[in-house]
Order: structure tokens, then sequence, then C-alpha cells
């Protein structure tokens, strides 16, 4: 059985004896019989009280304990419930029955039973009454930590799927980037081999940062605009005079996180998304200094006619990503002729 409160030793030691005392007054009460109090407080009653409710609470405890043994899950449906409160109104009754019948007829020496059967119904049925509403103590604490684990258990289900995504995303070999960097690479083969040469070390640094940070969960924004610098040199060799990068406020990304291979990943999608030719140029803009602490990326519209579903499967896993970090959505919109793609910022301390 999960340990709750219930089964709690202090709980059990210390709560009876109180409980007892406030049964005891409440006889008193009913009996109209306060007057006894002016006499002595620790009296044989008093203890009496005392004993029962901790006989009471320590018989419905045990068969609550094999009611959640013999049910477990099912202690939640309405007949368990049911059937655990008769069980628990039963035993409680028979207990009390048994305990004070024995106190009348061995301490205070009644020979007659009719003598104390009043007071004995009366204290039974006050304690019959108690030994269920421990009953409903227990089951609120039960369905609320049933409920709690629930949710807990959703929770862990959310973490370790954007955990994947995150891993998923972190791990993105971009295998069409791979193939047209080697046509690039052919093509240069056969009339430069200094720009070839040039071409492999870049295109190796392109890859490393992305095998290097794979592991990472974060890396600093400067790196990620180092790494993006890298990647627009391979598609200029492809569209030499129609790319172009401007990167604006690069000063206000020192402390600035992102992501890793955020921003490469977009411009390899605007890229390949977009028209591009020479009466067509690509201008990529990125601001590191936008409203709201977002990095935005922007370009003239020029979608290309065909939807490609891989590009579509690469933004979701970039908004999945982002949302293990932050509450702040990725943005995307087209306005005025332009698209926009508003990265959050994420500002972490070094030593997290």
């Amino acid at each position: 059985m999960k340990r709750n409160l219930l089964s709690q030793p202090i709980f059990r030691l210390m709560v009876p004896p109180i409980y007892g005392i406030m049964m005891y007054l409440l006889i008193l009460m009913i009996n109209n019989n306060l007057g006894q109090l002016s006499e002595t407080i620790l009296n044989d009653e008093l203890m009496l009280c005392a004993a029962l409710a901790f006989l009471t609470s320590e018989s419905v405890r045990f068969v609550i304990v094999l009611f959640e043994r013999r049910f477990q899950e099912d202690l939640r449906k309405t007949s368990s419930i049911v059937l655990l409160f008769g069980a628990s109104l039963l035993t409680g009754a028979v207990i009390n029955f048994f305990t004070v019948d024995a106190y009348f007829r061995y301490f205070e020496d009644f020979q007659y039973f009719s003598s104390y059967a009043t007071t004995l119904y009366t204290i039974v049925i006050t304690y019959s009454v108690s030994s269920m509403l421990y009953t409903l103590f227990f089951l609120s604490i039960h369905l609320l930590s049933i409920k709690n684990d629930s949710e807990l258990k959703k929770e862990d289900l959310k973490r370790q799927n954007l955990e994947h995504q995150l891993e998923i995303f972190n791990n993105e070999i971009n295998p069409d980037l791979l193939f047209q960097s080697l046509e690039t690479l052919i093509s240069l083969v056969h009339h430069n081999l200094d720009k070839a040469e040039d071409f492999v070390d870049r295109l190796a640094i392109v890859y490393r940062y992305i095998l290097d940070n794979r592991k990472k969960e974060v890396v600093s924004l400067d790196e990620e605009l180092r790494a993006s610098k890298n990647l627009i040199y391979l598609f200029k060799e492809k569209f030499p005079e129609q790319i172009s990068l401007e990167i604006k406020n690069e000063k206000f990304a020192t402390g600035k996180f992102m992501v890793p291979n955020t921003i490469p990943m977009v411009l390899d999608c605007m890229i390949n998304g977009s028209i591009i030719s020479p009466w067509q140029p690509m201008n990529l803009v990125i601001d590191c200094a936008a409203e709201d602490d977002y990095l935005v990326i922007q370009h003239k519209e020029n979608d290309k006619l065909s939807n490609n579903k891989y590009i579509k499967n690469r933004y979701q896993n970039l908004h999945e990503a982002f949302a293990f970090f932050t509450d702040k959505p990725v943005i995307q919109i087209k306005a005025y002729g332009d698209t926009f793609i508003k990265l959050p910022l994420l500002d972490i301390k070094e030593n997290v």
C-alpha cells in the first residue's frame, strides 16, 4: 500500500486521542451533561473515548488496507466505495459495541444490559459515524492522489515527448543540403580547385556544428549566427548574386541563447521553399534586437508553387523544440509581401 497520511505513525498516535476528547465532549452534549467537566477531565469515560477513537481508527484502517490490496485501481468504482463504507461502518460498530459493553460489565460492574443500553447505543452510533468520516477522509486523499498521479504521468509523457522532439530536431542531418552541396562541389572541382577546397571546409564546419551540438539543449546566439553565415556561403556558390544575408543589431546577441541549429534550419527552409532567380533575388535579414525578446528573420515572399512536406515537418519540429524551453511561441507570419519568422530568445544564465 502506498504510504499516505493515514498510515503515518505520528498521525496514528496523535490524532485518535484528540478525536477521542472531541467525541467525549460530543457525547456529554448529547446527554446534556456538560456539568461533568467541572468534576474532572481525566476520568474513566474520557479515557474510554480516547481508546475507542484509537480502536476505531486502527480497525477501519485495517479494513482500508484490505480493500486497497483487494481492489487496487477498482477502488475508484462506486460499488467498491459503497462496499468500503459498509465494511467500515460495520467494523466500527462491532468493535465499539463489544468494547463499550466490556467496559460497563467489567469496569463499571453493571449487572443488567438495560441499565447502560442507552449510553452504549449512543456511543456506538457516534463512533460508527466517525468510522465513516475516517473512511471519507481516506477516500478524499486516495482519489486526490490518483488524480495527481495521473496528471504527473501526463506531464511526464509530455516532457518525454518534447525531449524526444528536441533530440530529433538537434540530431537532424539535412540530406537535401548535403546533396545540393555535393552537386555544387562537383561543379567547382572542374573549374576552381581553390574554391572547391574552401567549399569543402565550409561544408565540414556546417555539419560539424550540427554534430557537435546534437547533445546540447541550448547554444549561444553568437554560435548560431556564425553557423548561419557558413550556411549562406554554401548557398551563395549555387546562387552567387541571388542570395544575401544582413544581420542587424548583432551586438545584442551576447548573452542570448537559442535551440541548436535553429537559425541555419530556418534559413535553409526559407531558401529551399522560395523561387530564386536573378530577377527575384532573396535578401535575408536577421534582426537580433526585435521587440519582446524575439529574433526576427525576414525576406520577400516568393514561395514555390508546390508545398514541401519536409519543410513543414521541420517547422513543426521547431515549434515543439522551443515549447520545451519557453511559453513564447515561434511565430510565422506573412505581411506586406514579406515573410517573417519570429524566434523567442532564451535568456539562460551561464551556470544553468
